[in-house]
């Protein structure tokens, strides 16, 4: 079963996180109401310099907020939230597409809550009784889990007034809204406890997943080869907001020109790209390659991450969603992350010889990932892979240049 994923920081209500956002936004005065409510969070808020010195001496990292991935700051402190993915039709009504939210625990009325800031169901819309069915093989293994989900006679009041188009973007949504929170295989949706039918179509049987697209744009591979150099790099596609795109085409194109630029004769370069999370909000790649330098015995190896804010077109840097201080104190105490591979404890007893201790690991965590000014000299790298954070952090060459950390 589909592990939930934990975040440091989240809202109280899913609601208030995702309105708005996503392959078009459908929402109506729902959705402007809670991106209203989103700005008035970060209001005041500090702007962030560019520049890692400035971040590291004065703190802004910290004391700002972004609105994007799926973690947010309580104004009370820090929650633990659940990752849920709602889907919802771009504005055409042509793609169903998914986001990601937080919320404290999975509820039908939490899901609805979230579908109608989307605009797919009317917010006047309540849950009449929600059930789970399971079917287990001989050795009492689930085989099969299956949803029952009663709405009130206005859901089917509405739907009943839209085009064929416009019911399969609502209904595909909420189906697989519940199928993917509850990790089921089917759900049955009545109103009033009748079975469900309108002008086009009678929903009397079980519904499966709907076709849906990750995210209005694409990314493609960019590639630079030639002589001793293979690096794929990764570029944006399709995107409505073609500043955007043009603007991170160029930036992604030219990092990977200023690595082979920066070959020493006689050495080879290969990279590749890997698309970590990819919908209307955020795009996290992480580029991975080699360095094979002339004479030497083993190649060097890299990382470095993009995280693109796609509402705003600017860089997600780790410290503008994740505590650092306390992710650092965490680390110290060895706790709250895992280190992908066989160097667990090998890297926590180098951790206090490469950091020294707290408070100069979170001031390195601070300095993780480009700035506005495309600095090329992070302290590390950060992305995101289902609602999760990563972290790509440098260690000596004998321990492989880096590890993957998985916070939480």
């Amino acid at each position: 079963m589909r592990e939930r994923r934990r975040g440091f920081l989240a809202l109280l209500l899913a609601v208030l996180l995702t309105a708005g956002a996503g392959c078009g936004s459908a929402g109506g005065d729902r959705a402007q109401n809670a991106e209203t409510a989103e700005k008035s969070v970060q209001a005041g808020q500090k702007e962030d310099s560019g520049t890692d010195e400035t971040a590291q001496a004065e703190g802004t990292l910290e004391e700002q907020e972004r609105p994007v991935l799926n973690e947010r700051e309580t104004p009370a402190g820090e929650v633990e939230g659940i990752t849920i993915r709602i889907y919802h039709s771009d504005d055409a009504a042509e793609n169903i597409c998914v986001n990601t939210a937080m919320t404290e625990e999975i509820t039908p009325e939490i899901l609805i809550m979230n579908l109608a800031s989307y605009g797919m169901l009317p917010d006047t819309v309540t849950v009449k009784s929600f059930s789970e069915g399971t079917e287990t093989a001989k050795d009492g293994t689930v085989t099969d889990k299956r949803l029952t989900l009663n709405l009130s006679e206005d859901f089917g009041t509405w739907l009943s007034s839209m085009g064929t188009s416009e019911e399969t973007m609502v209904m595909g949504s909420l189906v697989n809204t519940f199928l993917d929170a509850y990790d089921a295989s089917a759900i049955k949706v009545t109103v009033d406890g009748a079975v469900l039918e309108t002008g086009h179509q009678v929903y009397d049987g079980w519904l499966e997943l709907y076709s849906y697209v990750q995210a209005s744009y694409s990314v493609s591979e960019g590639l630079l080869q030639e002589g001793a150099v293979t690096f794929s790099y990764p570029q944006i596609q399709d995107c409505s907001n073609t500043e955007l795109q043009e603007k991170w085409n160029s930036i992604m194109e030219k990092k990977a020109e200023e690595m082979a630029e920066g070959l020493a004769e006689g050495s080879s370069l290969q990279g590749a790209f890997d698309v970590k999370t990819m919908n209307d909000e955020l795009l996290s790649i992480l580029v991975s390659g080699e360095i094979s330098a002339a004479g030497a015995a083993y190649p060097s190896r890299f990382q470095y991450t993009y995280n693109i804010d796609m509402k705003t077109g600017e860089n997600i840097r780790l410290a503008h969603h994740v505590n650092v201080n306390q992710v650092a104190e965490d680390m110290m105490n060895g706790k709250n992350y895992t280190v992908s591979g066989e160097l667990a404890s090998e890297f926590q007893e180098r951790l206090t010889v490469l950091y020294g201790d707290a408070e100069q690991l979170a001031a390195a965590l601070r300095g993780f990932d480009f700035g506005k000014g495309q600095n090329e000299h992070p302290a590390g790298y950060s992305y995101q892979e289902d609602g999760q954070t990563w972290l790509c952090m440098e260690v000596p060459h004998v321990l492989g240049d880096f590890v993957n950390i998985e916070l939480g």
